[in-house]
């Protein structure tokens, strides 16, 4: 009877302690709250002082100035021709160059070219790339500066720092197929590079 006695009082000090503990938890206390304002502020990477650009373009880890992205296609159909191929518009794939920019007075341009300016058949057989034209800029044919993307003449926040976008809206190219070895069914291969500069003319 002792034990039953003392048990039981146990349990009904566990309990009365569980009972308590619930009893003082944390409340809030009704009208009593504050808040403060936060701020952040993006400004232009710039220094009155020192005016020059900053940027180490030969350093492997910055981040400033970056080339983000480029169109991930370009595709073209013609009919079989006799040897001449003329082809003035094509289908671009996510057409836009960006570039990301965090100095508002900064030049930068990007430089497109046709890699080893030819496209290749599937067994190797090379055509070279008479010209090539994005946005109406001619990247191929000699003399050409390439420059596809570049800075605003007249800089502002808007137009020349974050990600700053270059639609792609149209394309052509031209080769010659001189020994006349092109079946109706063939695809030919090239790959159009781009070079991010920090001047105004990509050299």
């Amino acid at each position: 009877m002792k034990k039953s006695t003392i048990l039981g009082s146990l349990v009904l000090g566990a309990l009365l302690i569980a009972v308590g503990s619930t009893g003082v938890q944390a409340a809030e206390v009704a009208g009593q709250k504050g808040e403060t304002t936060t701020i952040v502020k993006i400004k232009d990477n710039s220094d009155p002082t020192n005016p020059t650009d900053p940027l180490n373009p030969a350093a492997p880890d910055q981040k400033m100035l970056t080339l983000e992205k480029v169109p991930s296609g370009y595709t073209f159909e013609s009919k079989l021709q006799n040897n001449q191929y003329t082809i003035s518009s094509g289908t671009i794939t996510d057409p836009t160059v960006d570039v990301f920019n965090d100095r508002i007075d900064r030049e930068w341009s990007v430089k497109a070219a046709v890699l080893n300016n030819k496209i290749t058949r599937s067994d190797a057989k090379d055509f070279t790339v008479d010209s090539f034209k994005i946005n109406d800029k001619e990247i191929s044919a000699t003399g050409a500066d390439g420059v596809v993307a570049k800075a605003q003449t007249s800089k502002t926040e808007a137009n020349n720092t974050g990600v700053v976008k270059t639609p792609i809206t149209a394309i052509a190219i031209g080769f010659t197929d001189k020994d006349k070895v092109l079946k109706v069914g063939d695809q030919l291969d090239g790959k159009i590079q781009y070079q991010l500069y920090n001047t105004a003319d990509a050299k």
